[in-house]
């Protein structure tokens, strides 16, 4: 019995360490998003940025409709893709996808600096985009399977876009996670994500080759551009949050 006794005791000071630990997480999460929230510079990001995402997810909704619509385009020769037989990826394209988006998510939720600078970003990756894409003027490859991504189609008005090509909005975004990621273990995660991403696109015949491959150096020009835009820099004792 003394044993059992001494036991039940080890075990409630394990769970109120652990409670004390959780609860000085959240209080230090809520103080760095108050001194977040408390700066000008911080809050005109968010804000003007959150309006500017709304702003283009309305003009890219039209856009795309457009894009599927119009006639003419071009078949890209690509050899990569004539050597990988077509096959449906979908699934390992969307878990890698999602699996990111949540792990950065999470992340976020304790680092708002990491959060805006992810947003003005991505402002400039789906502006330069829709503008690649208007220019290109691509046709789907030959071999094209449509990827099933829920999330693409709460965007896209159209059944099944097959002319946002150039470049590839998925190993755009990966690679900018990666890019606004802190964290080594995270980053090694991500990028493998990407790698894996960027051959089942190409697996699956949904992008050109150079779709691909161009995604990274565009994501990382927009990572740069945002750096130059005057953002949040948190007190010292919180950069480690």
């Amino acid at each position: 019995m003394p044993d059992i006794a001494i036991l039940l005791t080890i075990v409630d000071n394990l769970i109120s360490e652990k409670n004390a630990s959780l609860l000085r997480n959240i209080v230090q999460i809520k103080v760095t998003w108050q001194n977040a929230l408390l700066n000008r510079t911080f809050r005109l990001n968010l804000i003007l940025g959150l309006l500017a995402l709304g702003v283009l997810a309305i003009f890219t909704f039209f856009f795309f409709d457009y894009i599927e619509n119009r006639i003419g385009g071009i078949v890209m020769n690509d050899w990569v893709l004539k050597i990988l037989p077509a096959k449906n990826v979908s699934i390992p394209i969307v878990f890698f996808e999602y699996s990111v988006m949540a792990l950065f998510a999470f992340r976020c939720i304790s680092n708002p600096k990491m959060l805006v600078t992810f947003l003005l970003a991505y402002l400039l990756v789906l502006t330069t985009r829709d503008i690649t894409i208007g220019i290109t003027q691509l046709r789907a490859p030959a071999g094209f399977i449509e990827l099933k991504d829920p999330l693409a189609a709460m965007i896209y008005r159209c059944k099944t876009c097959n002319r946002d090509l150039f470049y590839s909005g998925h190993a755009s975004l990966i690679f900018l996670f990666y890019l606004c990621s802190l964290k080594r273990p995270d980053k090694f995660y991500i990028l493998f994500s990407y790698i894996s991403i960027s051959l089942l696109l190409l697996i699956q015949h949904v992008h050109y080759t150079i779709d691909v491959v161009c995604a990274p150096f565009f994501a990382y020009g927009c990572f740069w551009l945002s750096k130059k835009i005057p953002q949040y820099s948190p007190p010292v004792n919180l950069l480690n949050v």
